[in-house]
Order: structure tokens, then C-alpha cells, then sequence
């Protein structure tokens, strides 16, 4: 297979309301006045990024670039998971950002002003780093299923909300006035589960919890920092647990988690490890970089220097 040098660039259309797409045109154009060379891909349906990502590392290309937001990015990297002739942590994938809550670029601090972003593409070789993967099993529809954690992952609250909304995307129903819904419904009708959280062979929390968050990187929900000591790549995995508290408390706590000082409040626990095992009862849903991917138990195993970044740190 030989190797192409430039960039594959895959356009979620999807991403930010559709922004992605509509502002394609103008990204498109700063691109090449930087003299970057590209081939461009733009998704017409649900994971369609899935296949264009693995399509183009089955191609010869080793350099993804993906605009759009954490949803569009979490599906490439999948994509480049999909496949097995070429190792993942030999492509990079840059970013950029177009989406909603954009908090995988804001880990890396990568500008959302297209100037910008697309002049750190420009300079990529010298912003490529390596980044930690997660690898996580869950159960969907009563069989095994894999996917690939790019940024946080969590179950309990979060995940009920990342259900309710994907549901209500199903139905024809999105964007923030949706996601709103979705919150406020899962808010009130949500009752935490009793979860059993073991980290690299070891228990480290049995009991009722509102909700158990893991992270490669440190934020999420737009700006939120439930794991805000995570570090992209020190090959281990954060975990944050909120242990029982009633909802009004949680909602008084919110602004703990956009301040990153969440672990200052004593029902909040929080180690890391290289993998970490969840069950619940009766079940929880999982979320993955915002994306729904089944059920408990879950198995969650880090991949050190699973991937190549452009990184703006």
C-alpha cells in the first residue's frame, strides 16, 4: 500500500446544526491559501464518518482531518479502530472544531476561529503528539459490542440524558432546544442506581451512585470538568464518582464541575487506573464522547498512545 501525503479531510454535515457543511465553503478556501493539500469527504448520514475514516487509512492516507465537533471525531476514530492493516497510533487526526459543546478542542486548545484553527493545520508537524485511547465493552441489544473512547465516557445521569436525547434524534428531534428537554426530563424522572466500580482488579466503590464518569480527557456537556485532572497521555484512565446525593444537591453543585473543583465536595470520589470495570443494578446506559454505546457491565481499557493529534498545548 503505498502512502499518501496529504490530508483526507471527512466534513461532518451534521455537526453544529449543519454549520459544518454550510461553512465547508470558506474552511475549504483557507485551507488551500495555507497550501494545504487535501482530498474532501462530506457525510450524508449517521456514521457515515465511520466508513469514510476507514476508507481512507485502507487508501494509503495517514492524515485525517476532521470538521466538525466531538460526535464527528469520536466516529473517525472509530473508524480508524475498525480496521486492522494499519496500526492506529500511526495516523494523526486534526480537528476543525464545528460543533456544539467542541470539549475534545478544548482539551487541546484548539482555536474555534477558522483562521486559526486552520493555521495550526498549516503547522502540524510541529503540534502532532500522542494521545491516549480507551477501549470500551459494553452490551448492546443482549450482545458484546466495542467502541473507541476519544474523550469521556459515563454512566449513571449523564447517560440517561445521552439516551433520552438519541431517542428523541431518532424521532427527527435535535439540536439545543432538544438536548434541553432531554436534560430537564432525565433530571426529574432520573433515580440512581447502585453501581459496583472496580479499577485495575481492585473494588473502589460499591453502592448507589449518581452517576460514574471516565476520562481520557477532562471535559464535556460544554465546558463541564468531571474528571479535571485527566491528562491525554499518561496512560491511565480518571474516574470520578458521585455517590449518593440527592437531585437538588447535584444542581447546587453544578457550578463545581465548570469551576474543575468538583473533588473539593465529600460524595465525590475520584482515582485512576489502567482499566475499570462497571456493573449496575438492575442496568446503566453508557455514554461514550457523547454518544450512546449500550449497556452495563462495562469494561473500560486504556490504549496508551493510541492515536497522533494535532494538539495545540
Amino acid at each position: 500500500m503505498s502512502i499518501v501525503s496529504v490530508w483526507s479531510v471527512i466534513v461532518s454535515s451534521r455537526s453544529g446544526g449543519g454549520k459544518a457543511a454550510h461553512d465547508w465553503p470558506l474552511i475549504s478556501k483557507m485551507l488551500k491559501s495555507k497550501g494545504i493539500d487535501f482530498v474532501e469527504h462530506i457525510t450524508d448520514h449517521a456514521y457515515h464518518a465511520i466508513e469514510l475514516a476507514r476508507e481512507a487509512v485502507l487508501s494509503g492516507y495517514r492524515k485525517l482531518l476532521v470538521v466538525g465537533g466531538d460526535g464527528a471525531i469520536h466516529e473517525v476514530l472509530n473508524g480508524l479502530y475498525s480496521q486492522t492493516e494499519v496500526p492506529p497510533s500511526e495516523v494523526t487526526l486534526g480537528l476543525i472544531p464545528v460543533g456544539s459543546g467542541n470539549d475534545w478542542s478544548r482539551l487541546h486548545e484548539i482555536p474555534h476561529d477558522y483562521e486559526r484553527a486552520t493555521g495550526l493545520i498549516a503547522a502540524a508537524a510541529e503540534h502532532v503528539r500522542a494521545q491516549d485511547v480507551a477501549r470500551v465493552d459494553t452490551r448492546m441489544d443482549g450482545r458484546p459490542y466495542c467502541r473507541y473512547m476519544m474523550n469521556i465516557g459515563g454512566l449513571g445521569f449523564d447517560s440517561e440524558v445521552c439516551h433520552r436525547f438519541d431517542l428523541a434524534k431518532e424521532r427527527g428531534h435535535a439540536g439545543d432546544r432538544q438536548y434541553l428537554r432531554s436534560l430537564l426530563s432525565g433530571f426529574f424522572s432520573y433515580k440512581p442506581l447502585k453501581f459496583r466500580v472496580e479499577v485495575d482488579g481492585r473494588e473502589f466503590y460499591r453502592g448507589t451512585a449518581f452517576s460514574v464518569a471516565m476520562g481520557i480527557g477532562k471535559y464535556c456537556g460544554g465546558g463541564m470538568s468531571q474528571t479535571p485532572d485527566a491528562v491525554p497521555d499518561d496512560g491511565l484512565i480518571d474516574l470520578t464518582v458521585v455517590g449518593k446525593l440527592s437531585k437538588w444537591k447535584f444542581l447546587a453543585k453544578v457550578p463545581s464541575l465548570f469551576k474543575g473543583d468538583i473533588f473539593r465536595h465529600k460524595e465525590v470520589m475520584h482515582t485512576r487506573g489502567r482499566v475499570i470495570d462497571v456493573s449496575a443494578a438492575p442496568y446503566s446506559y453508557m455514554e461514550v464522547d457523547g454518544e450512546p454505546v449500550g449497556i452495563t457491565p462495562v469494561r473500560i481499557e486504556v490504549i496508551p498512545a493510541g492515536v497522533q493529534v494535532v494538539s495545540n498545548l
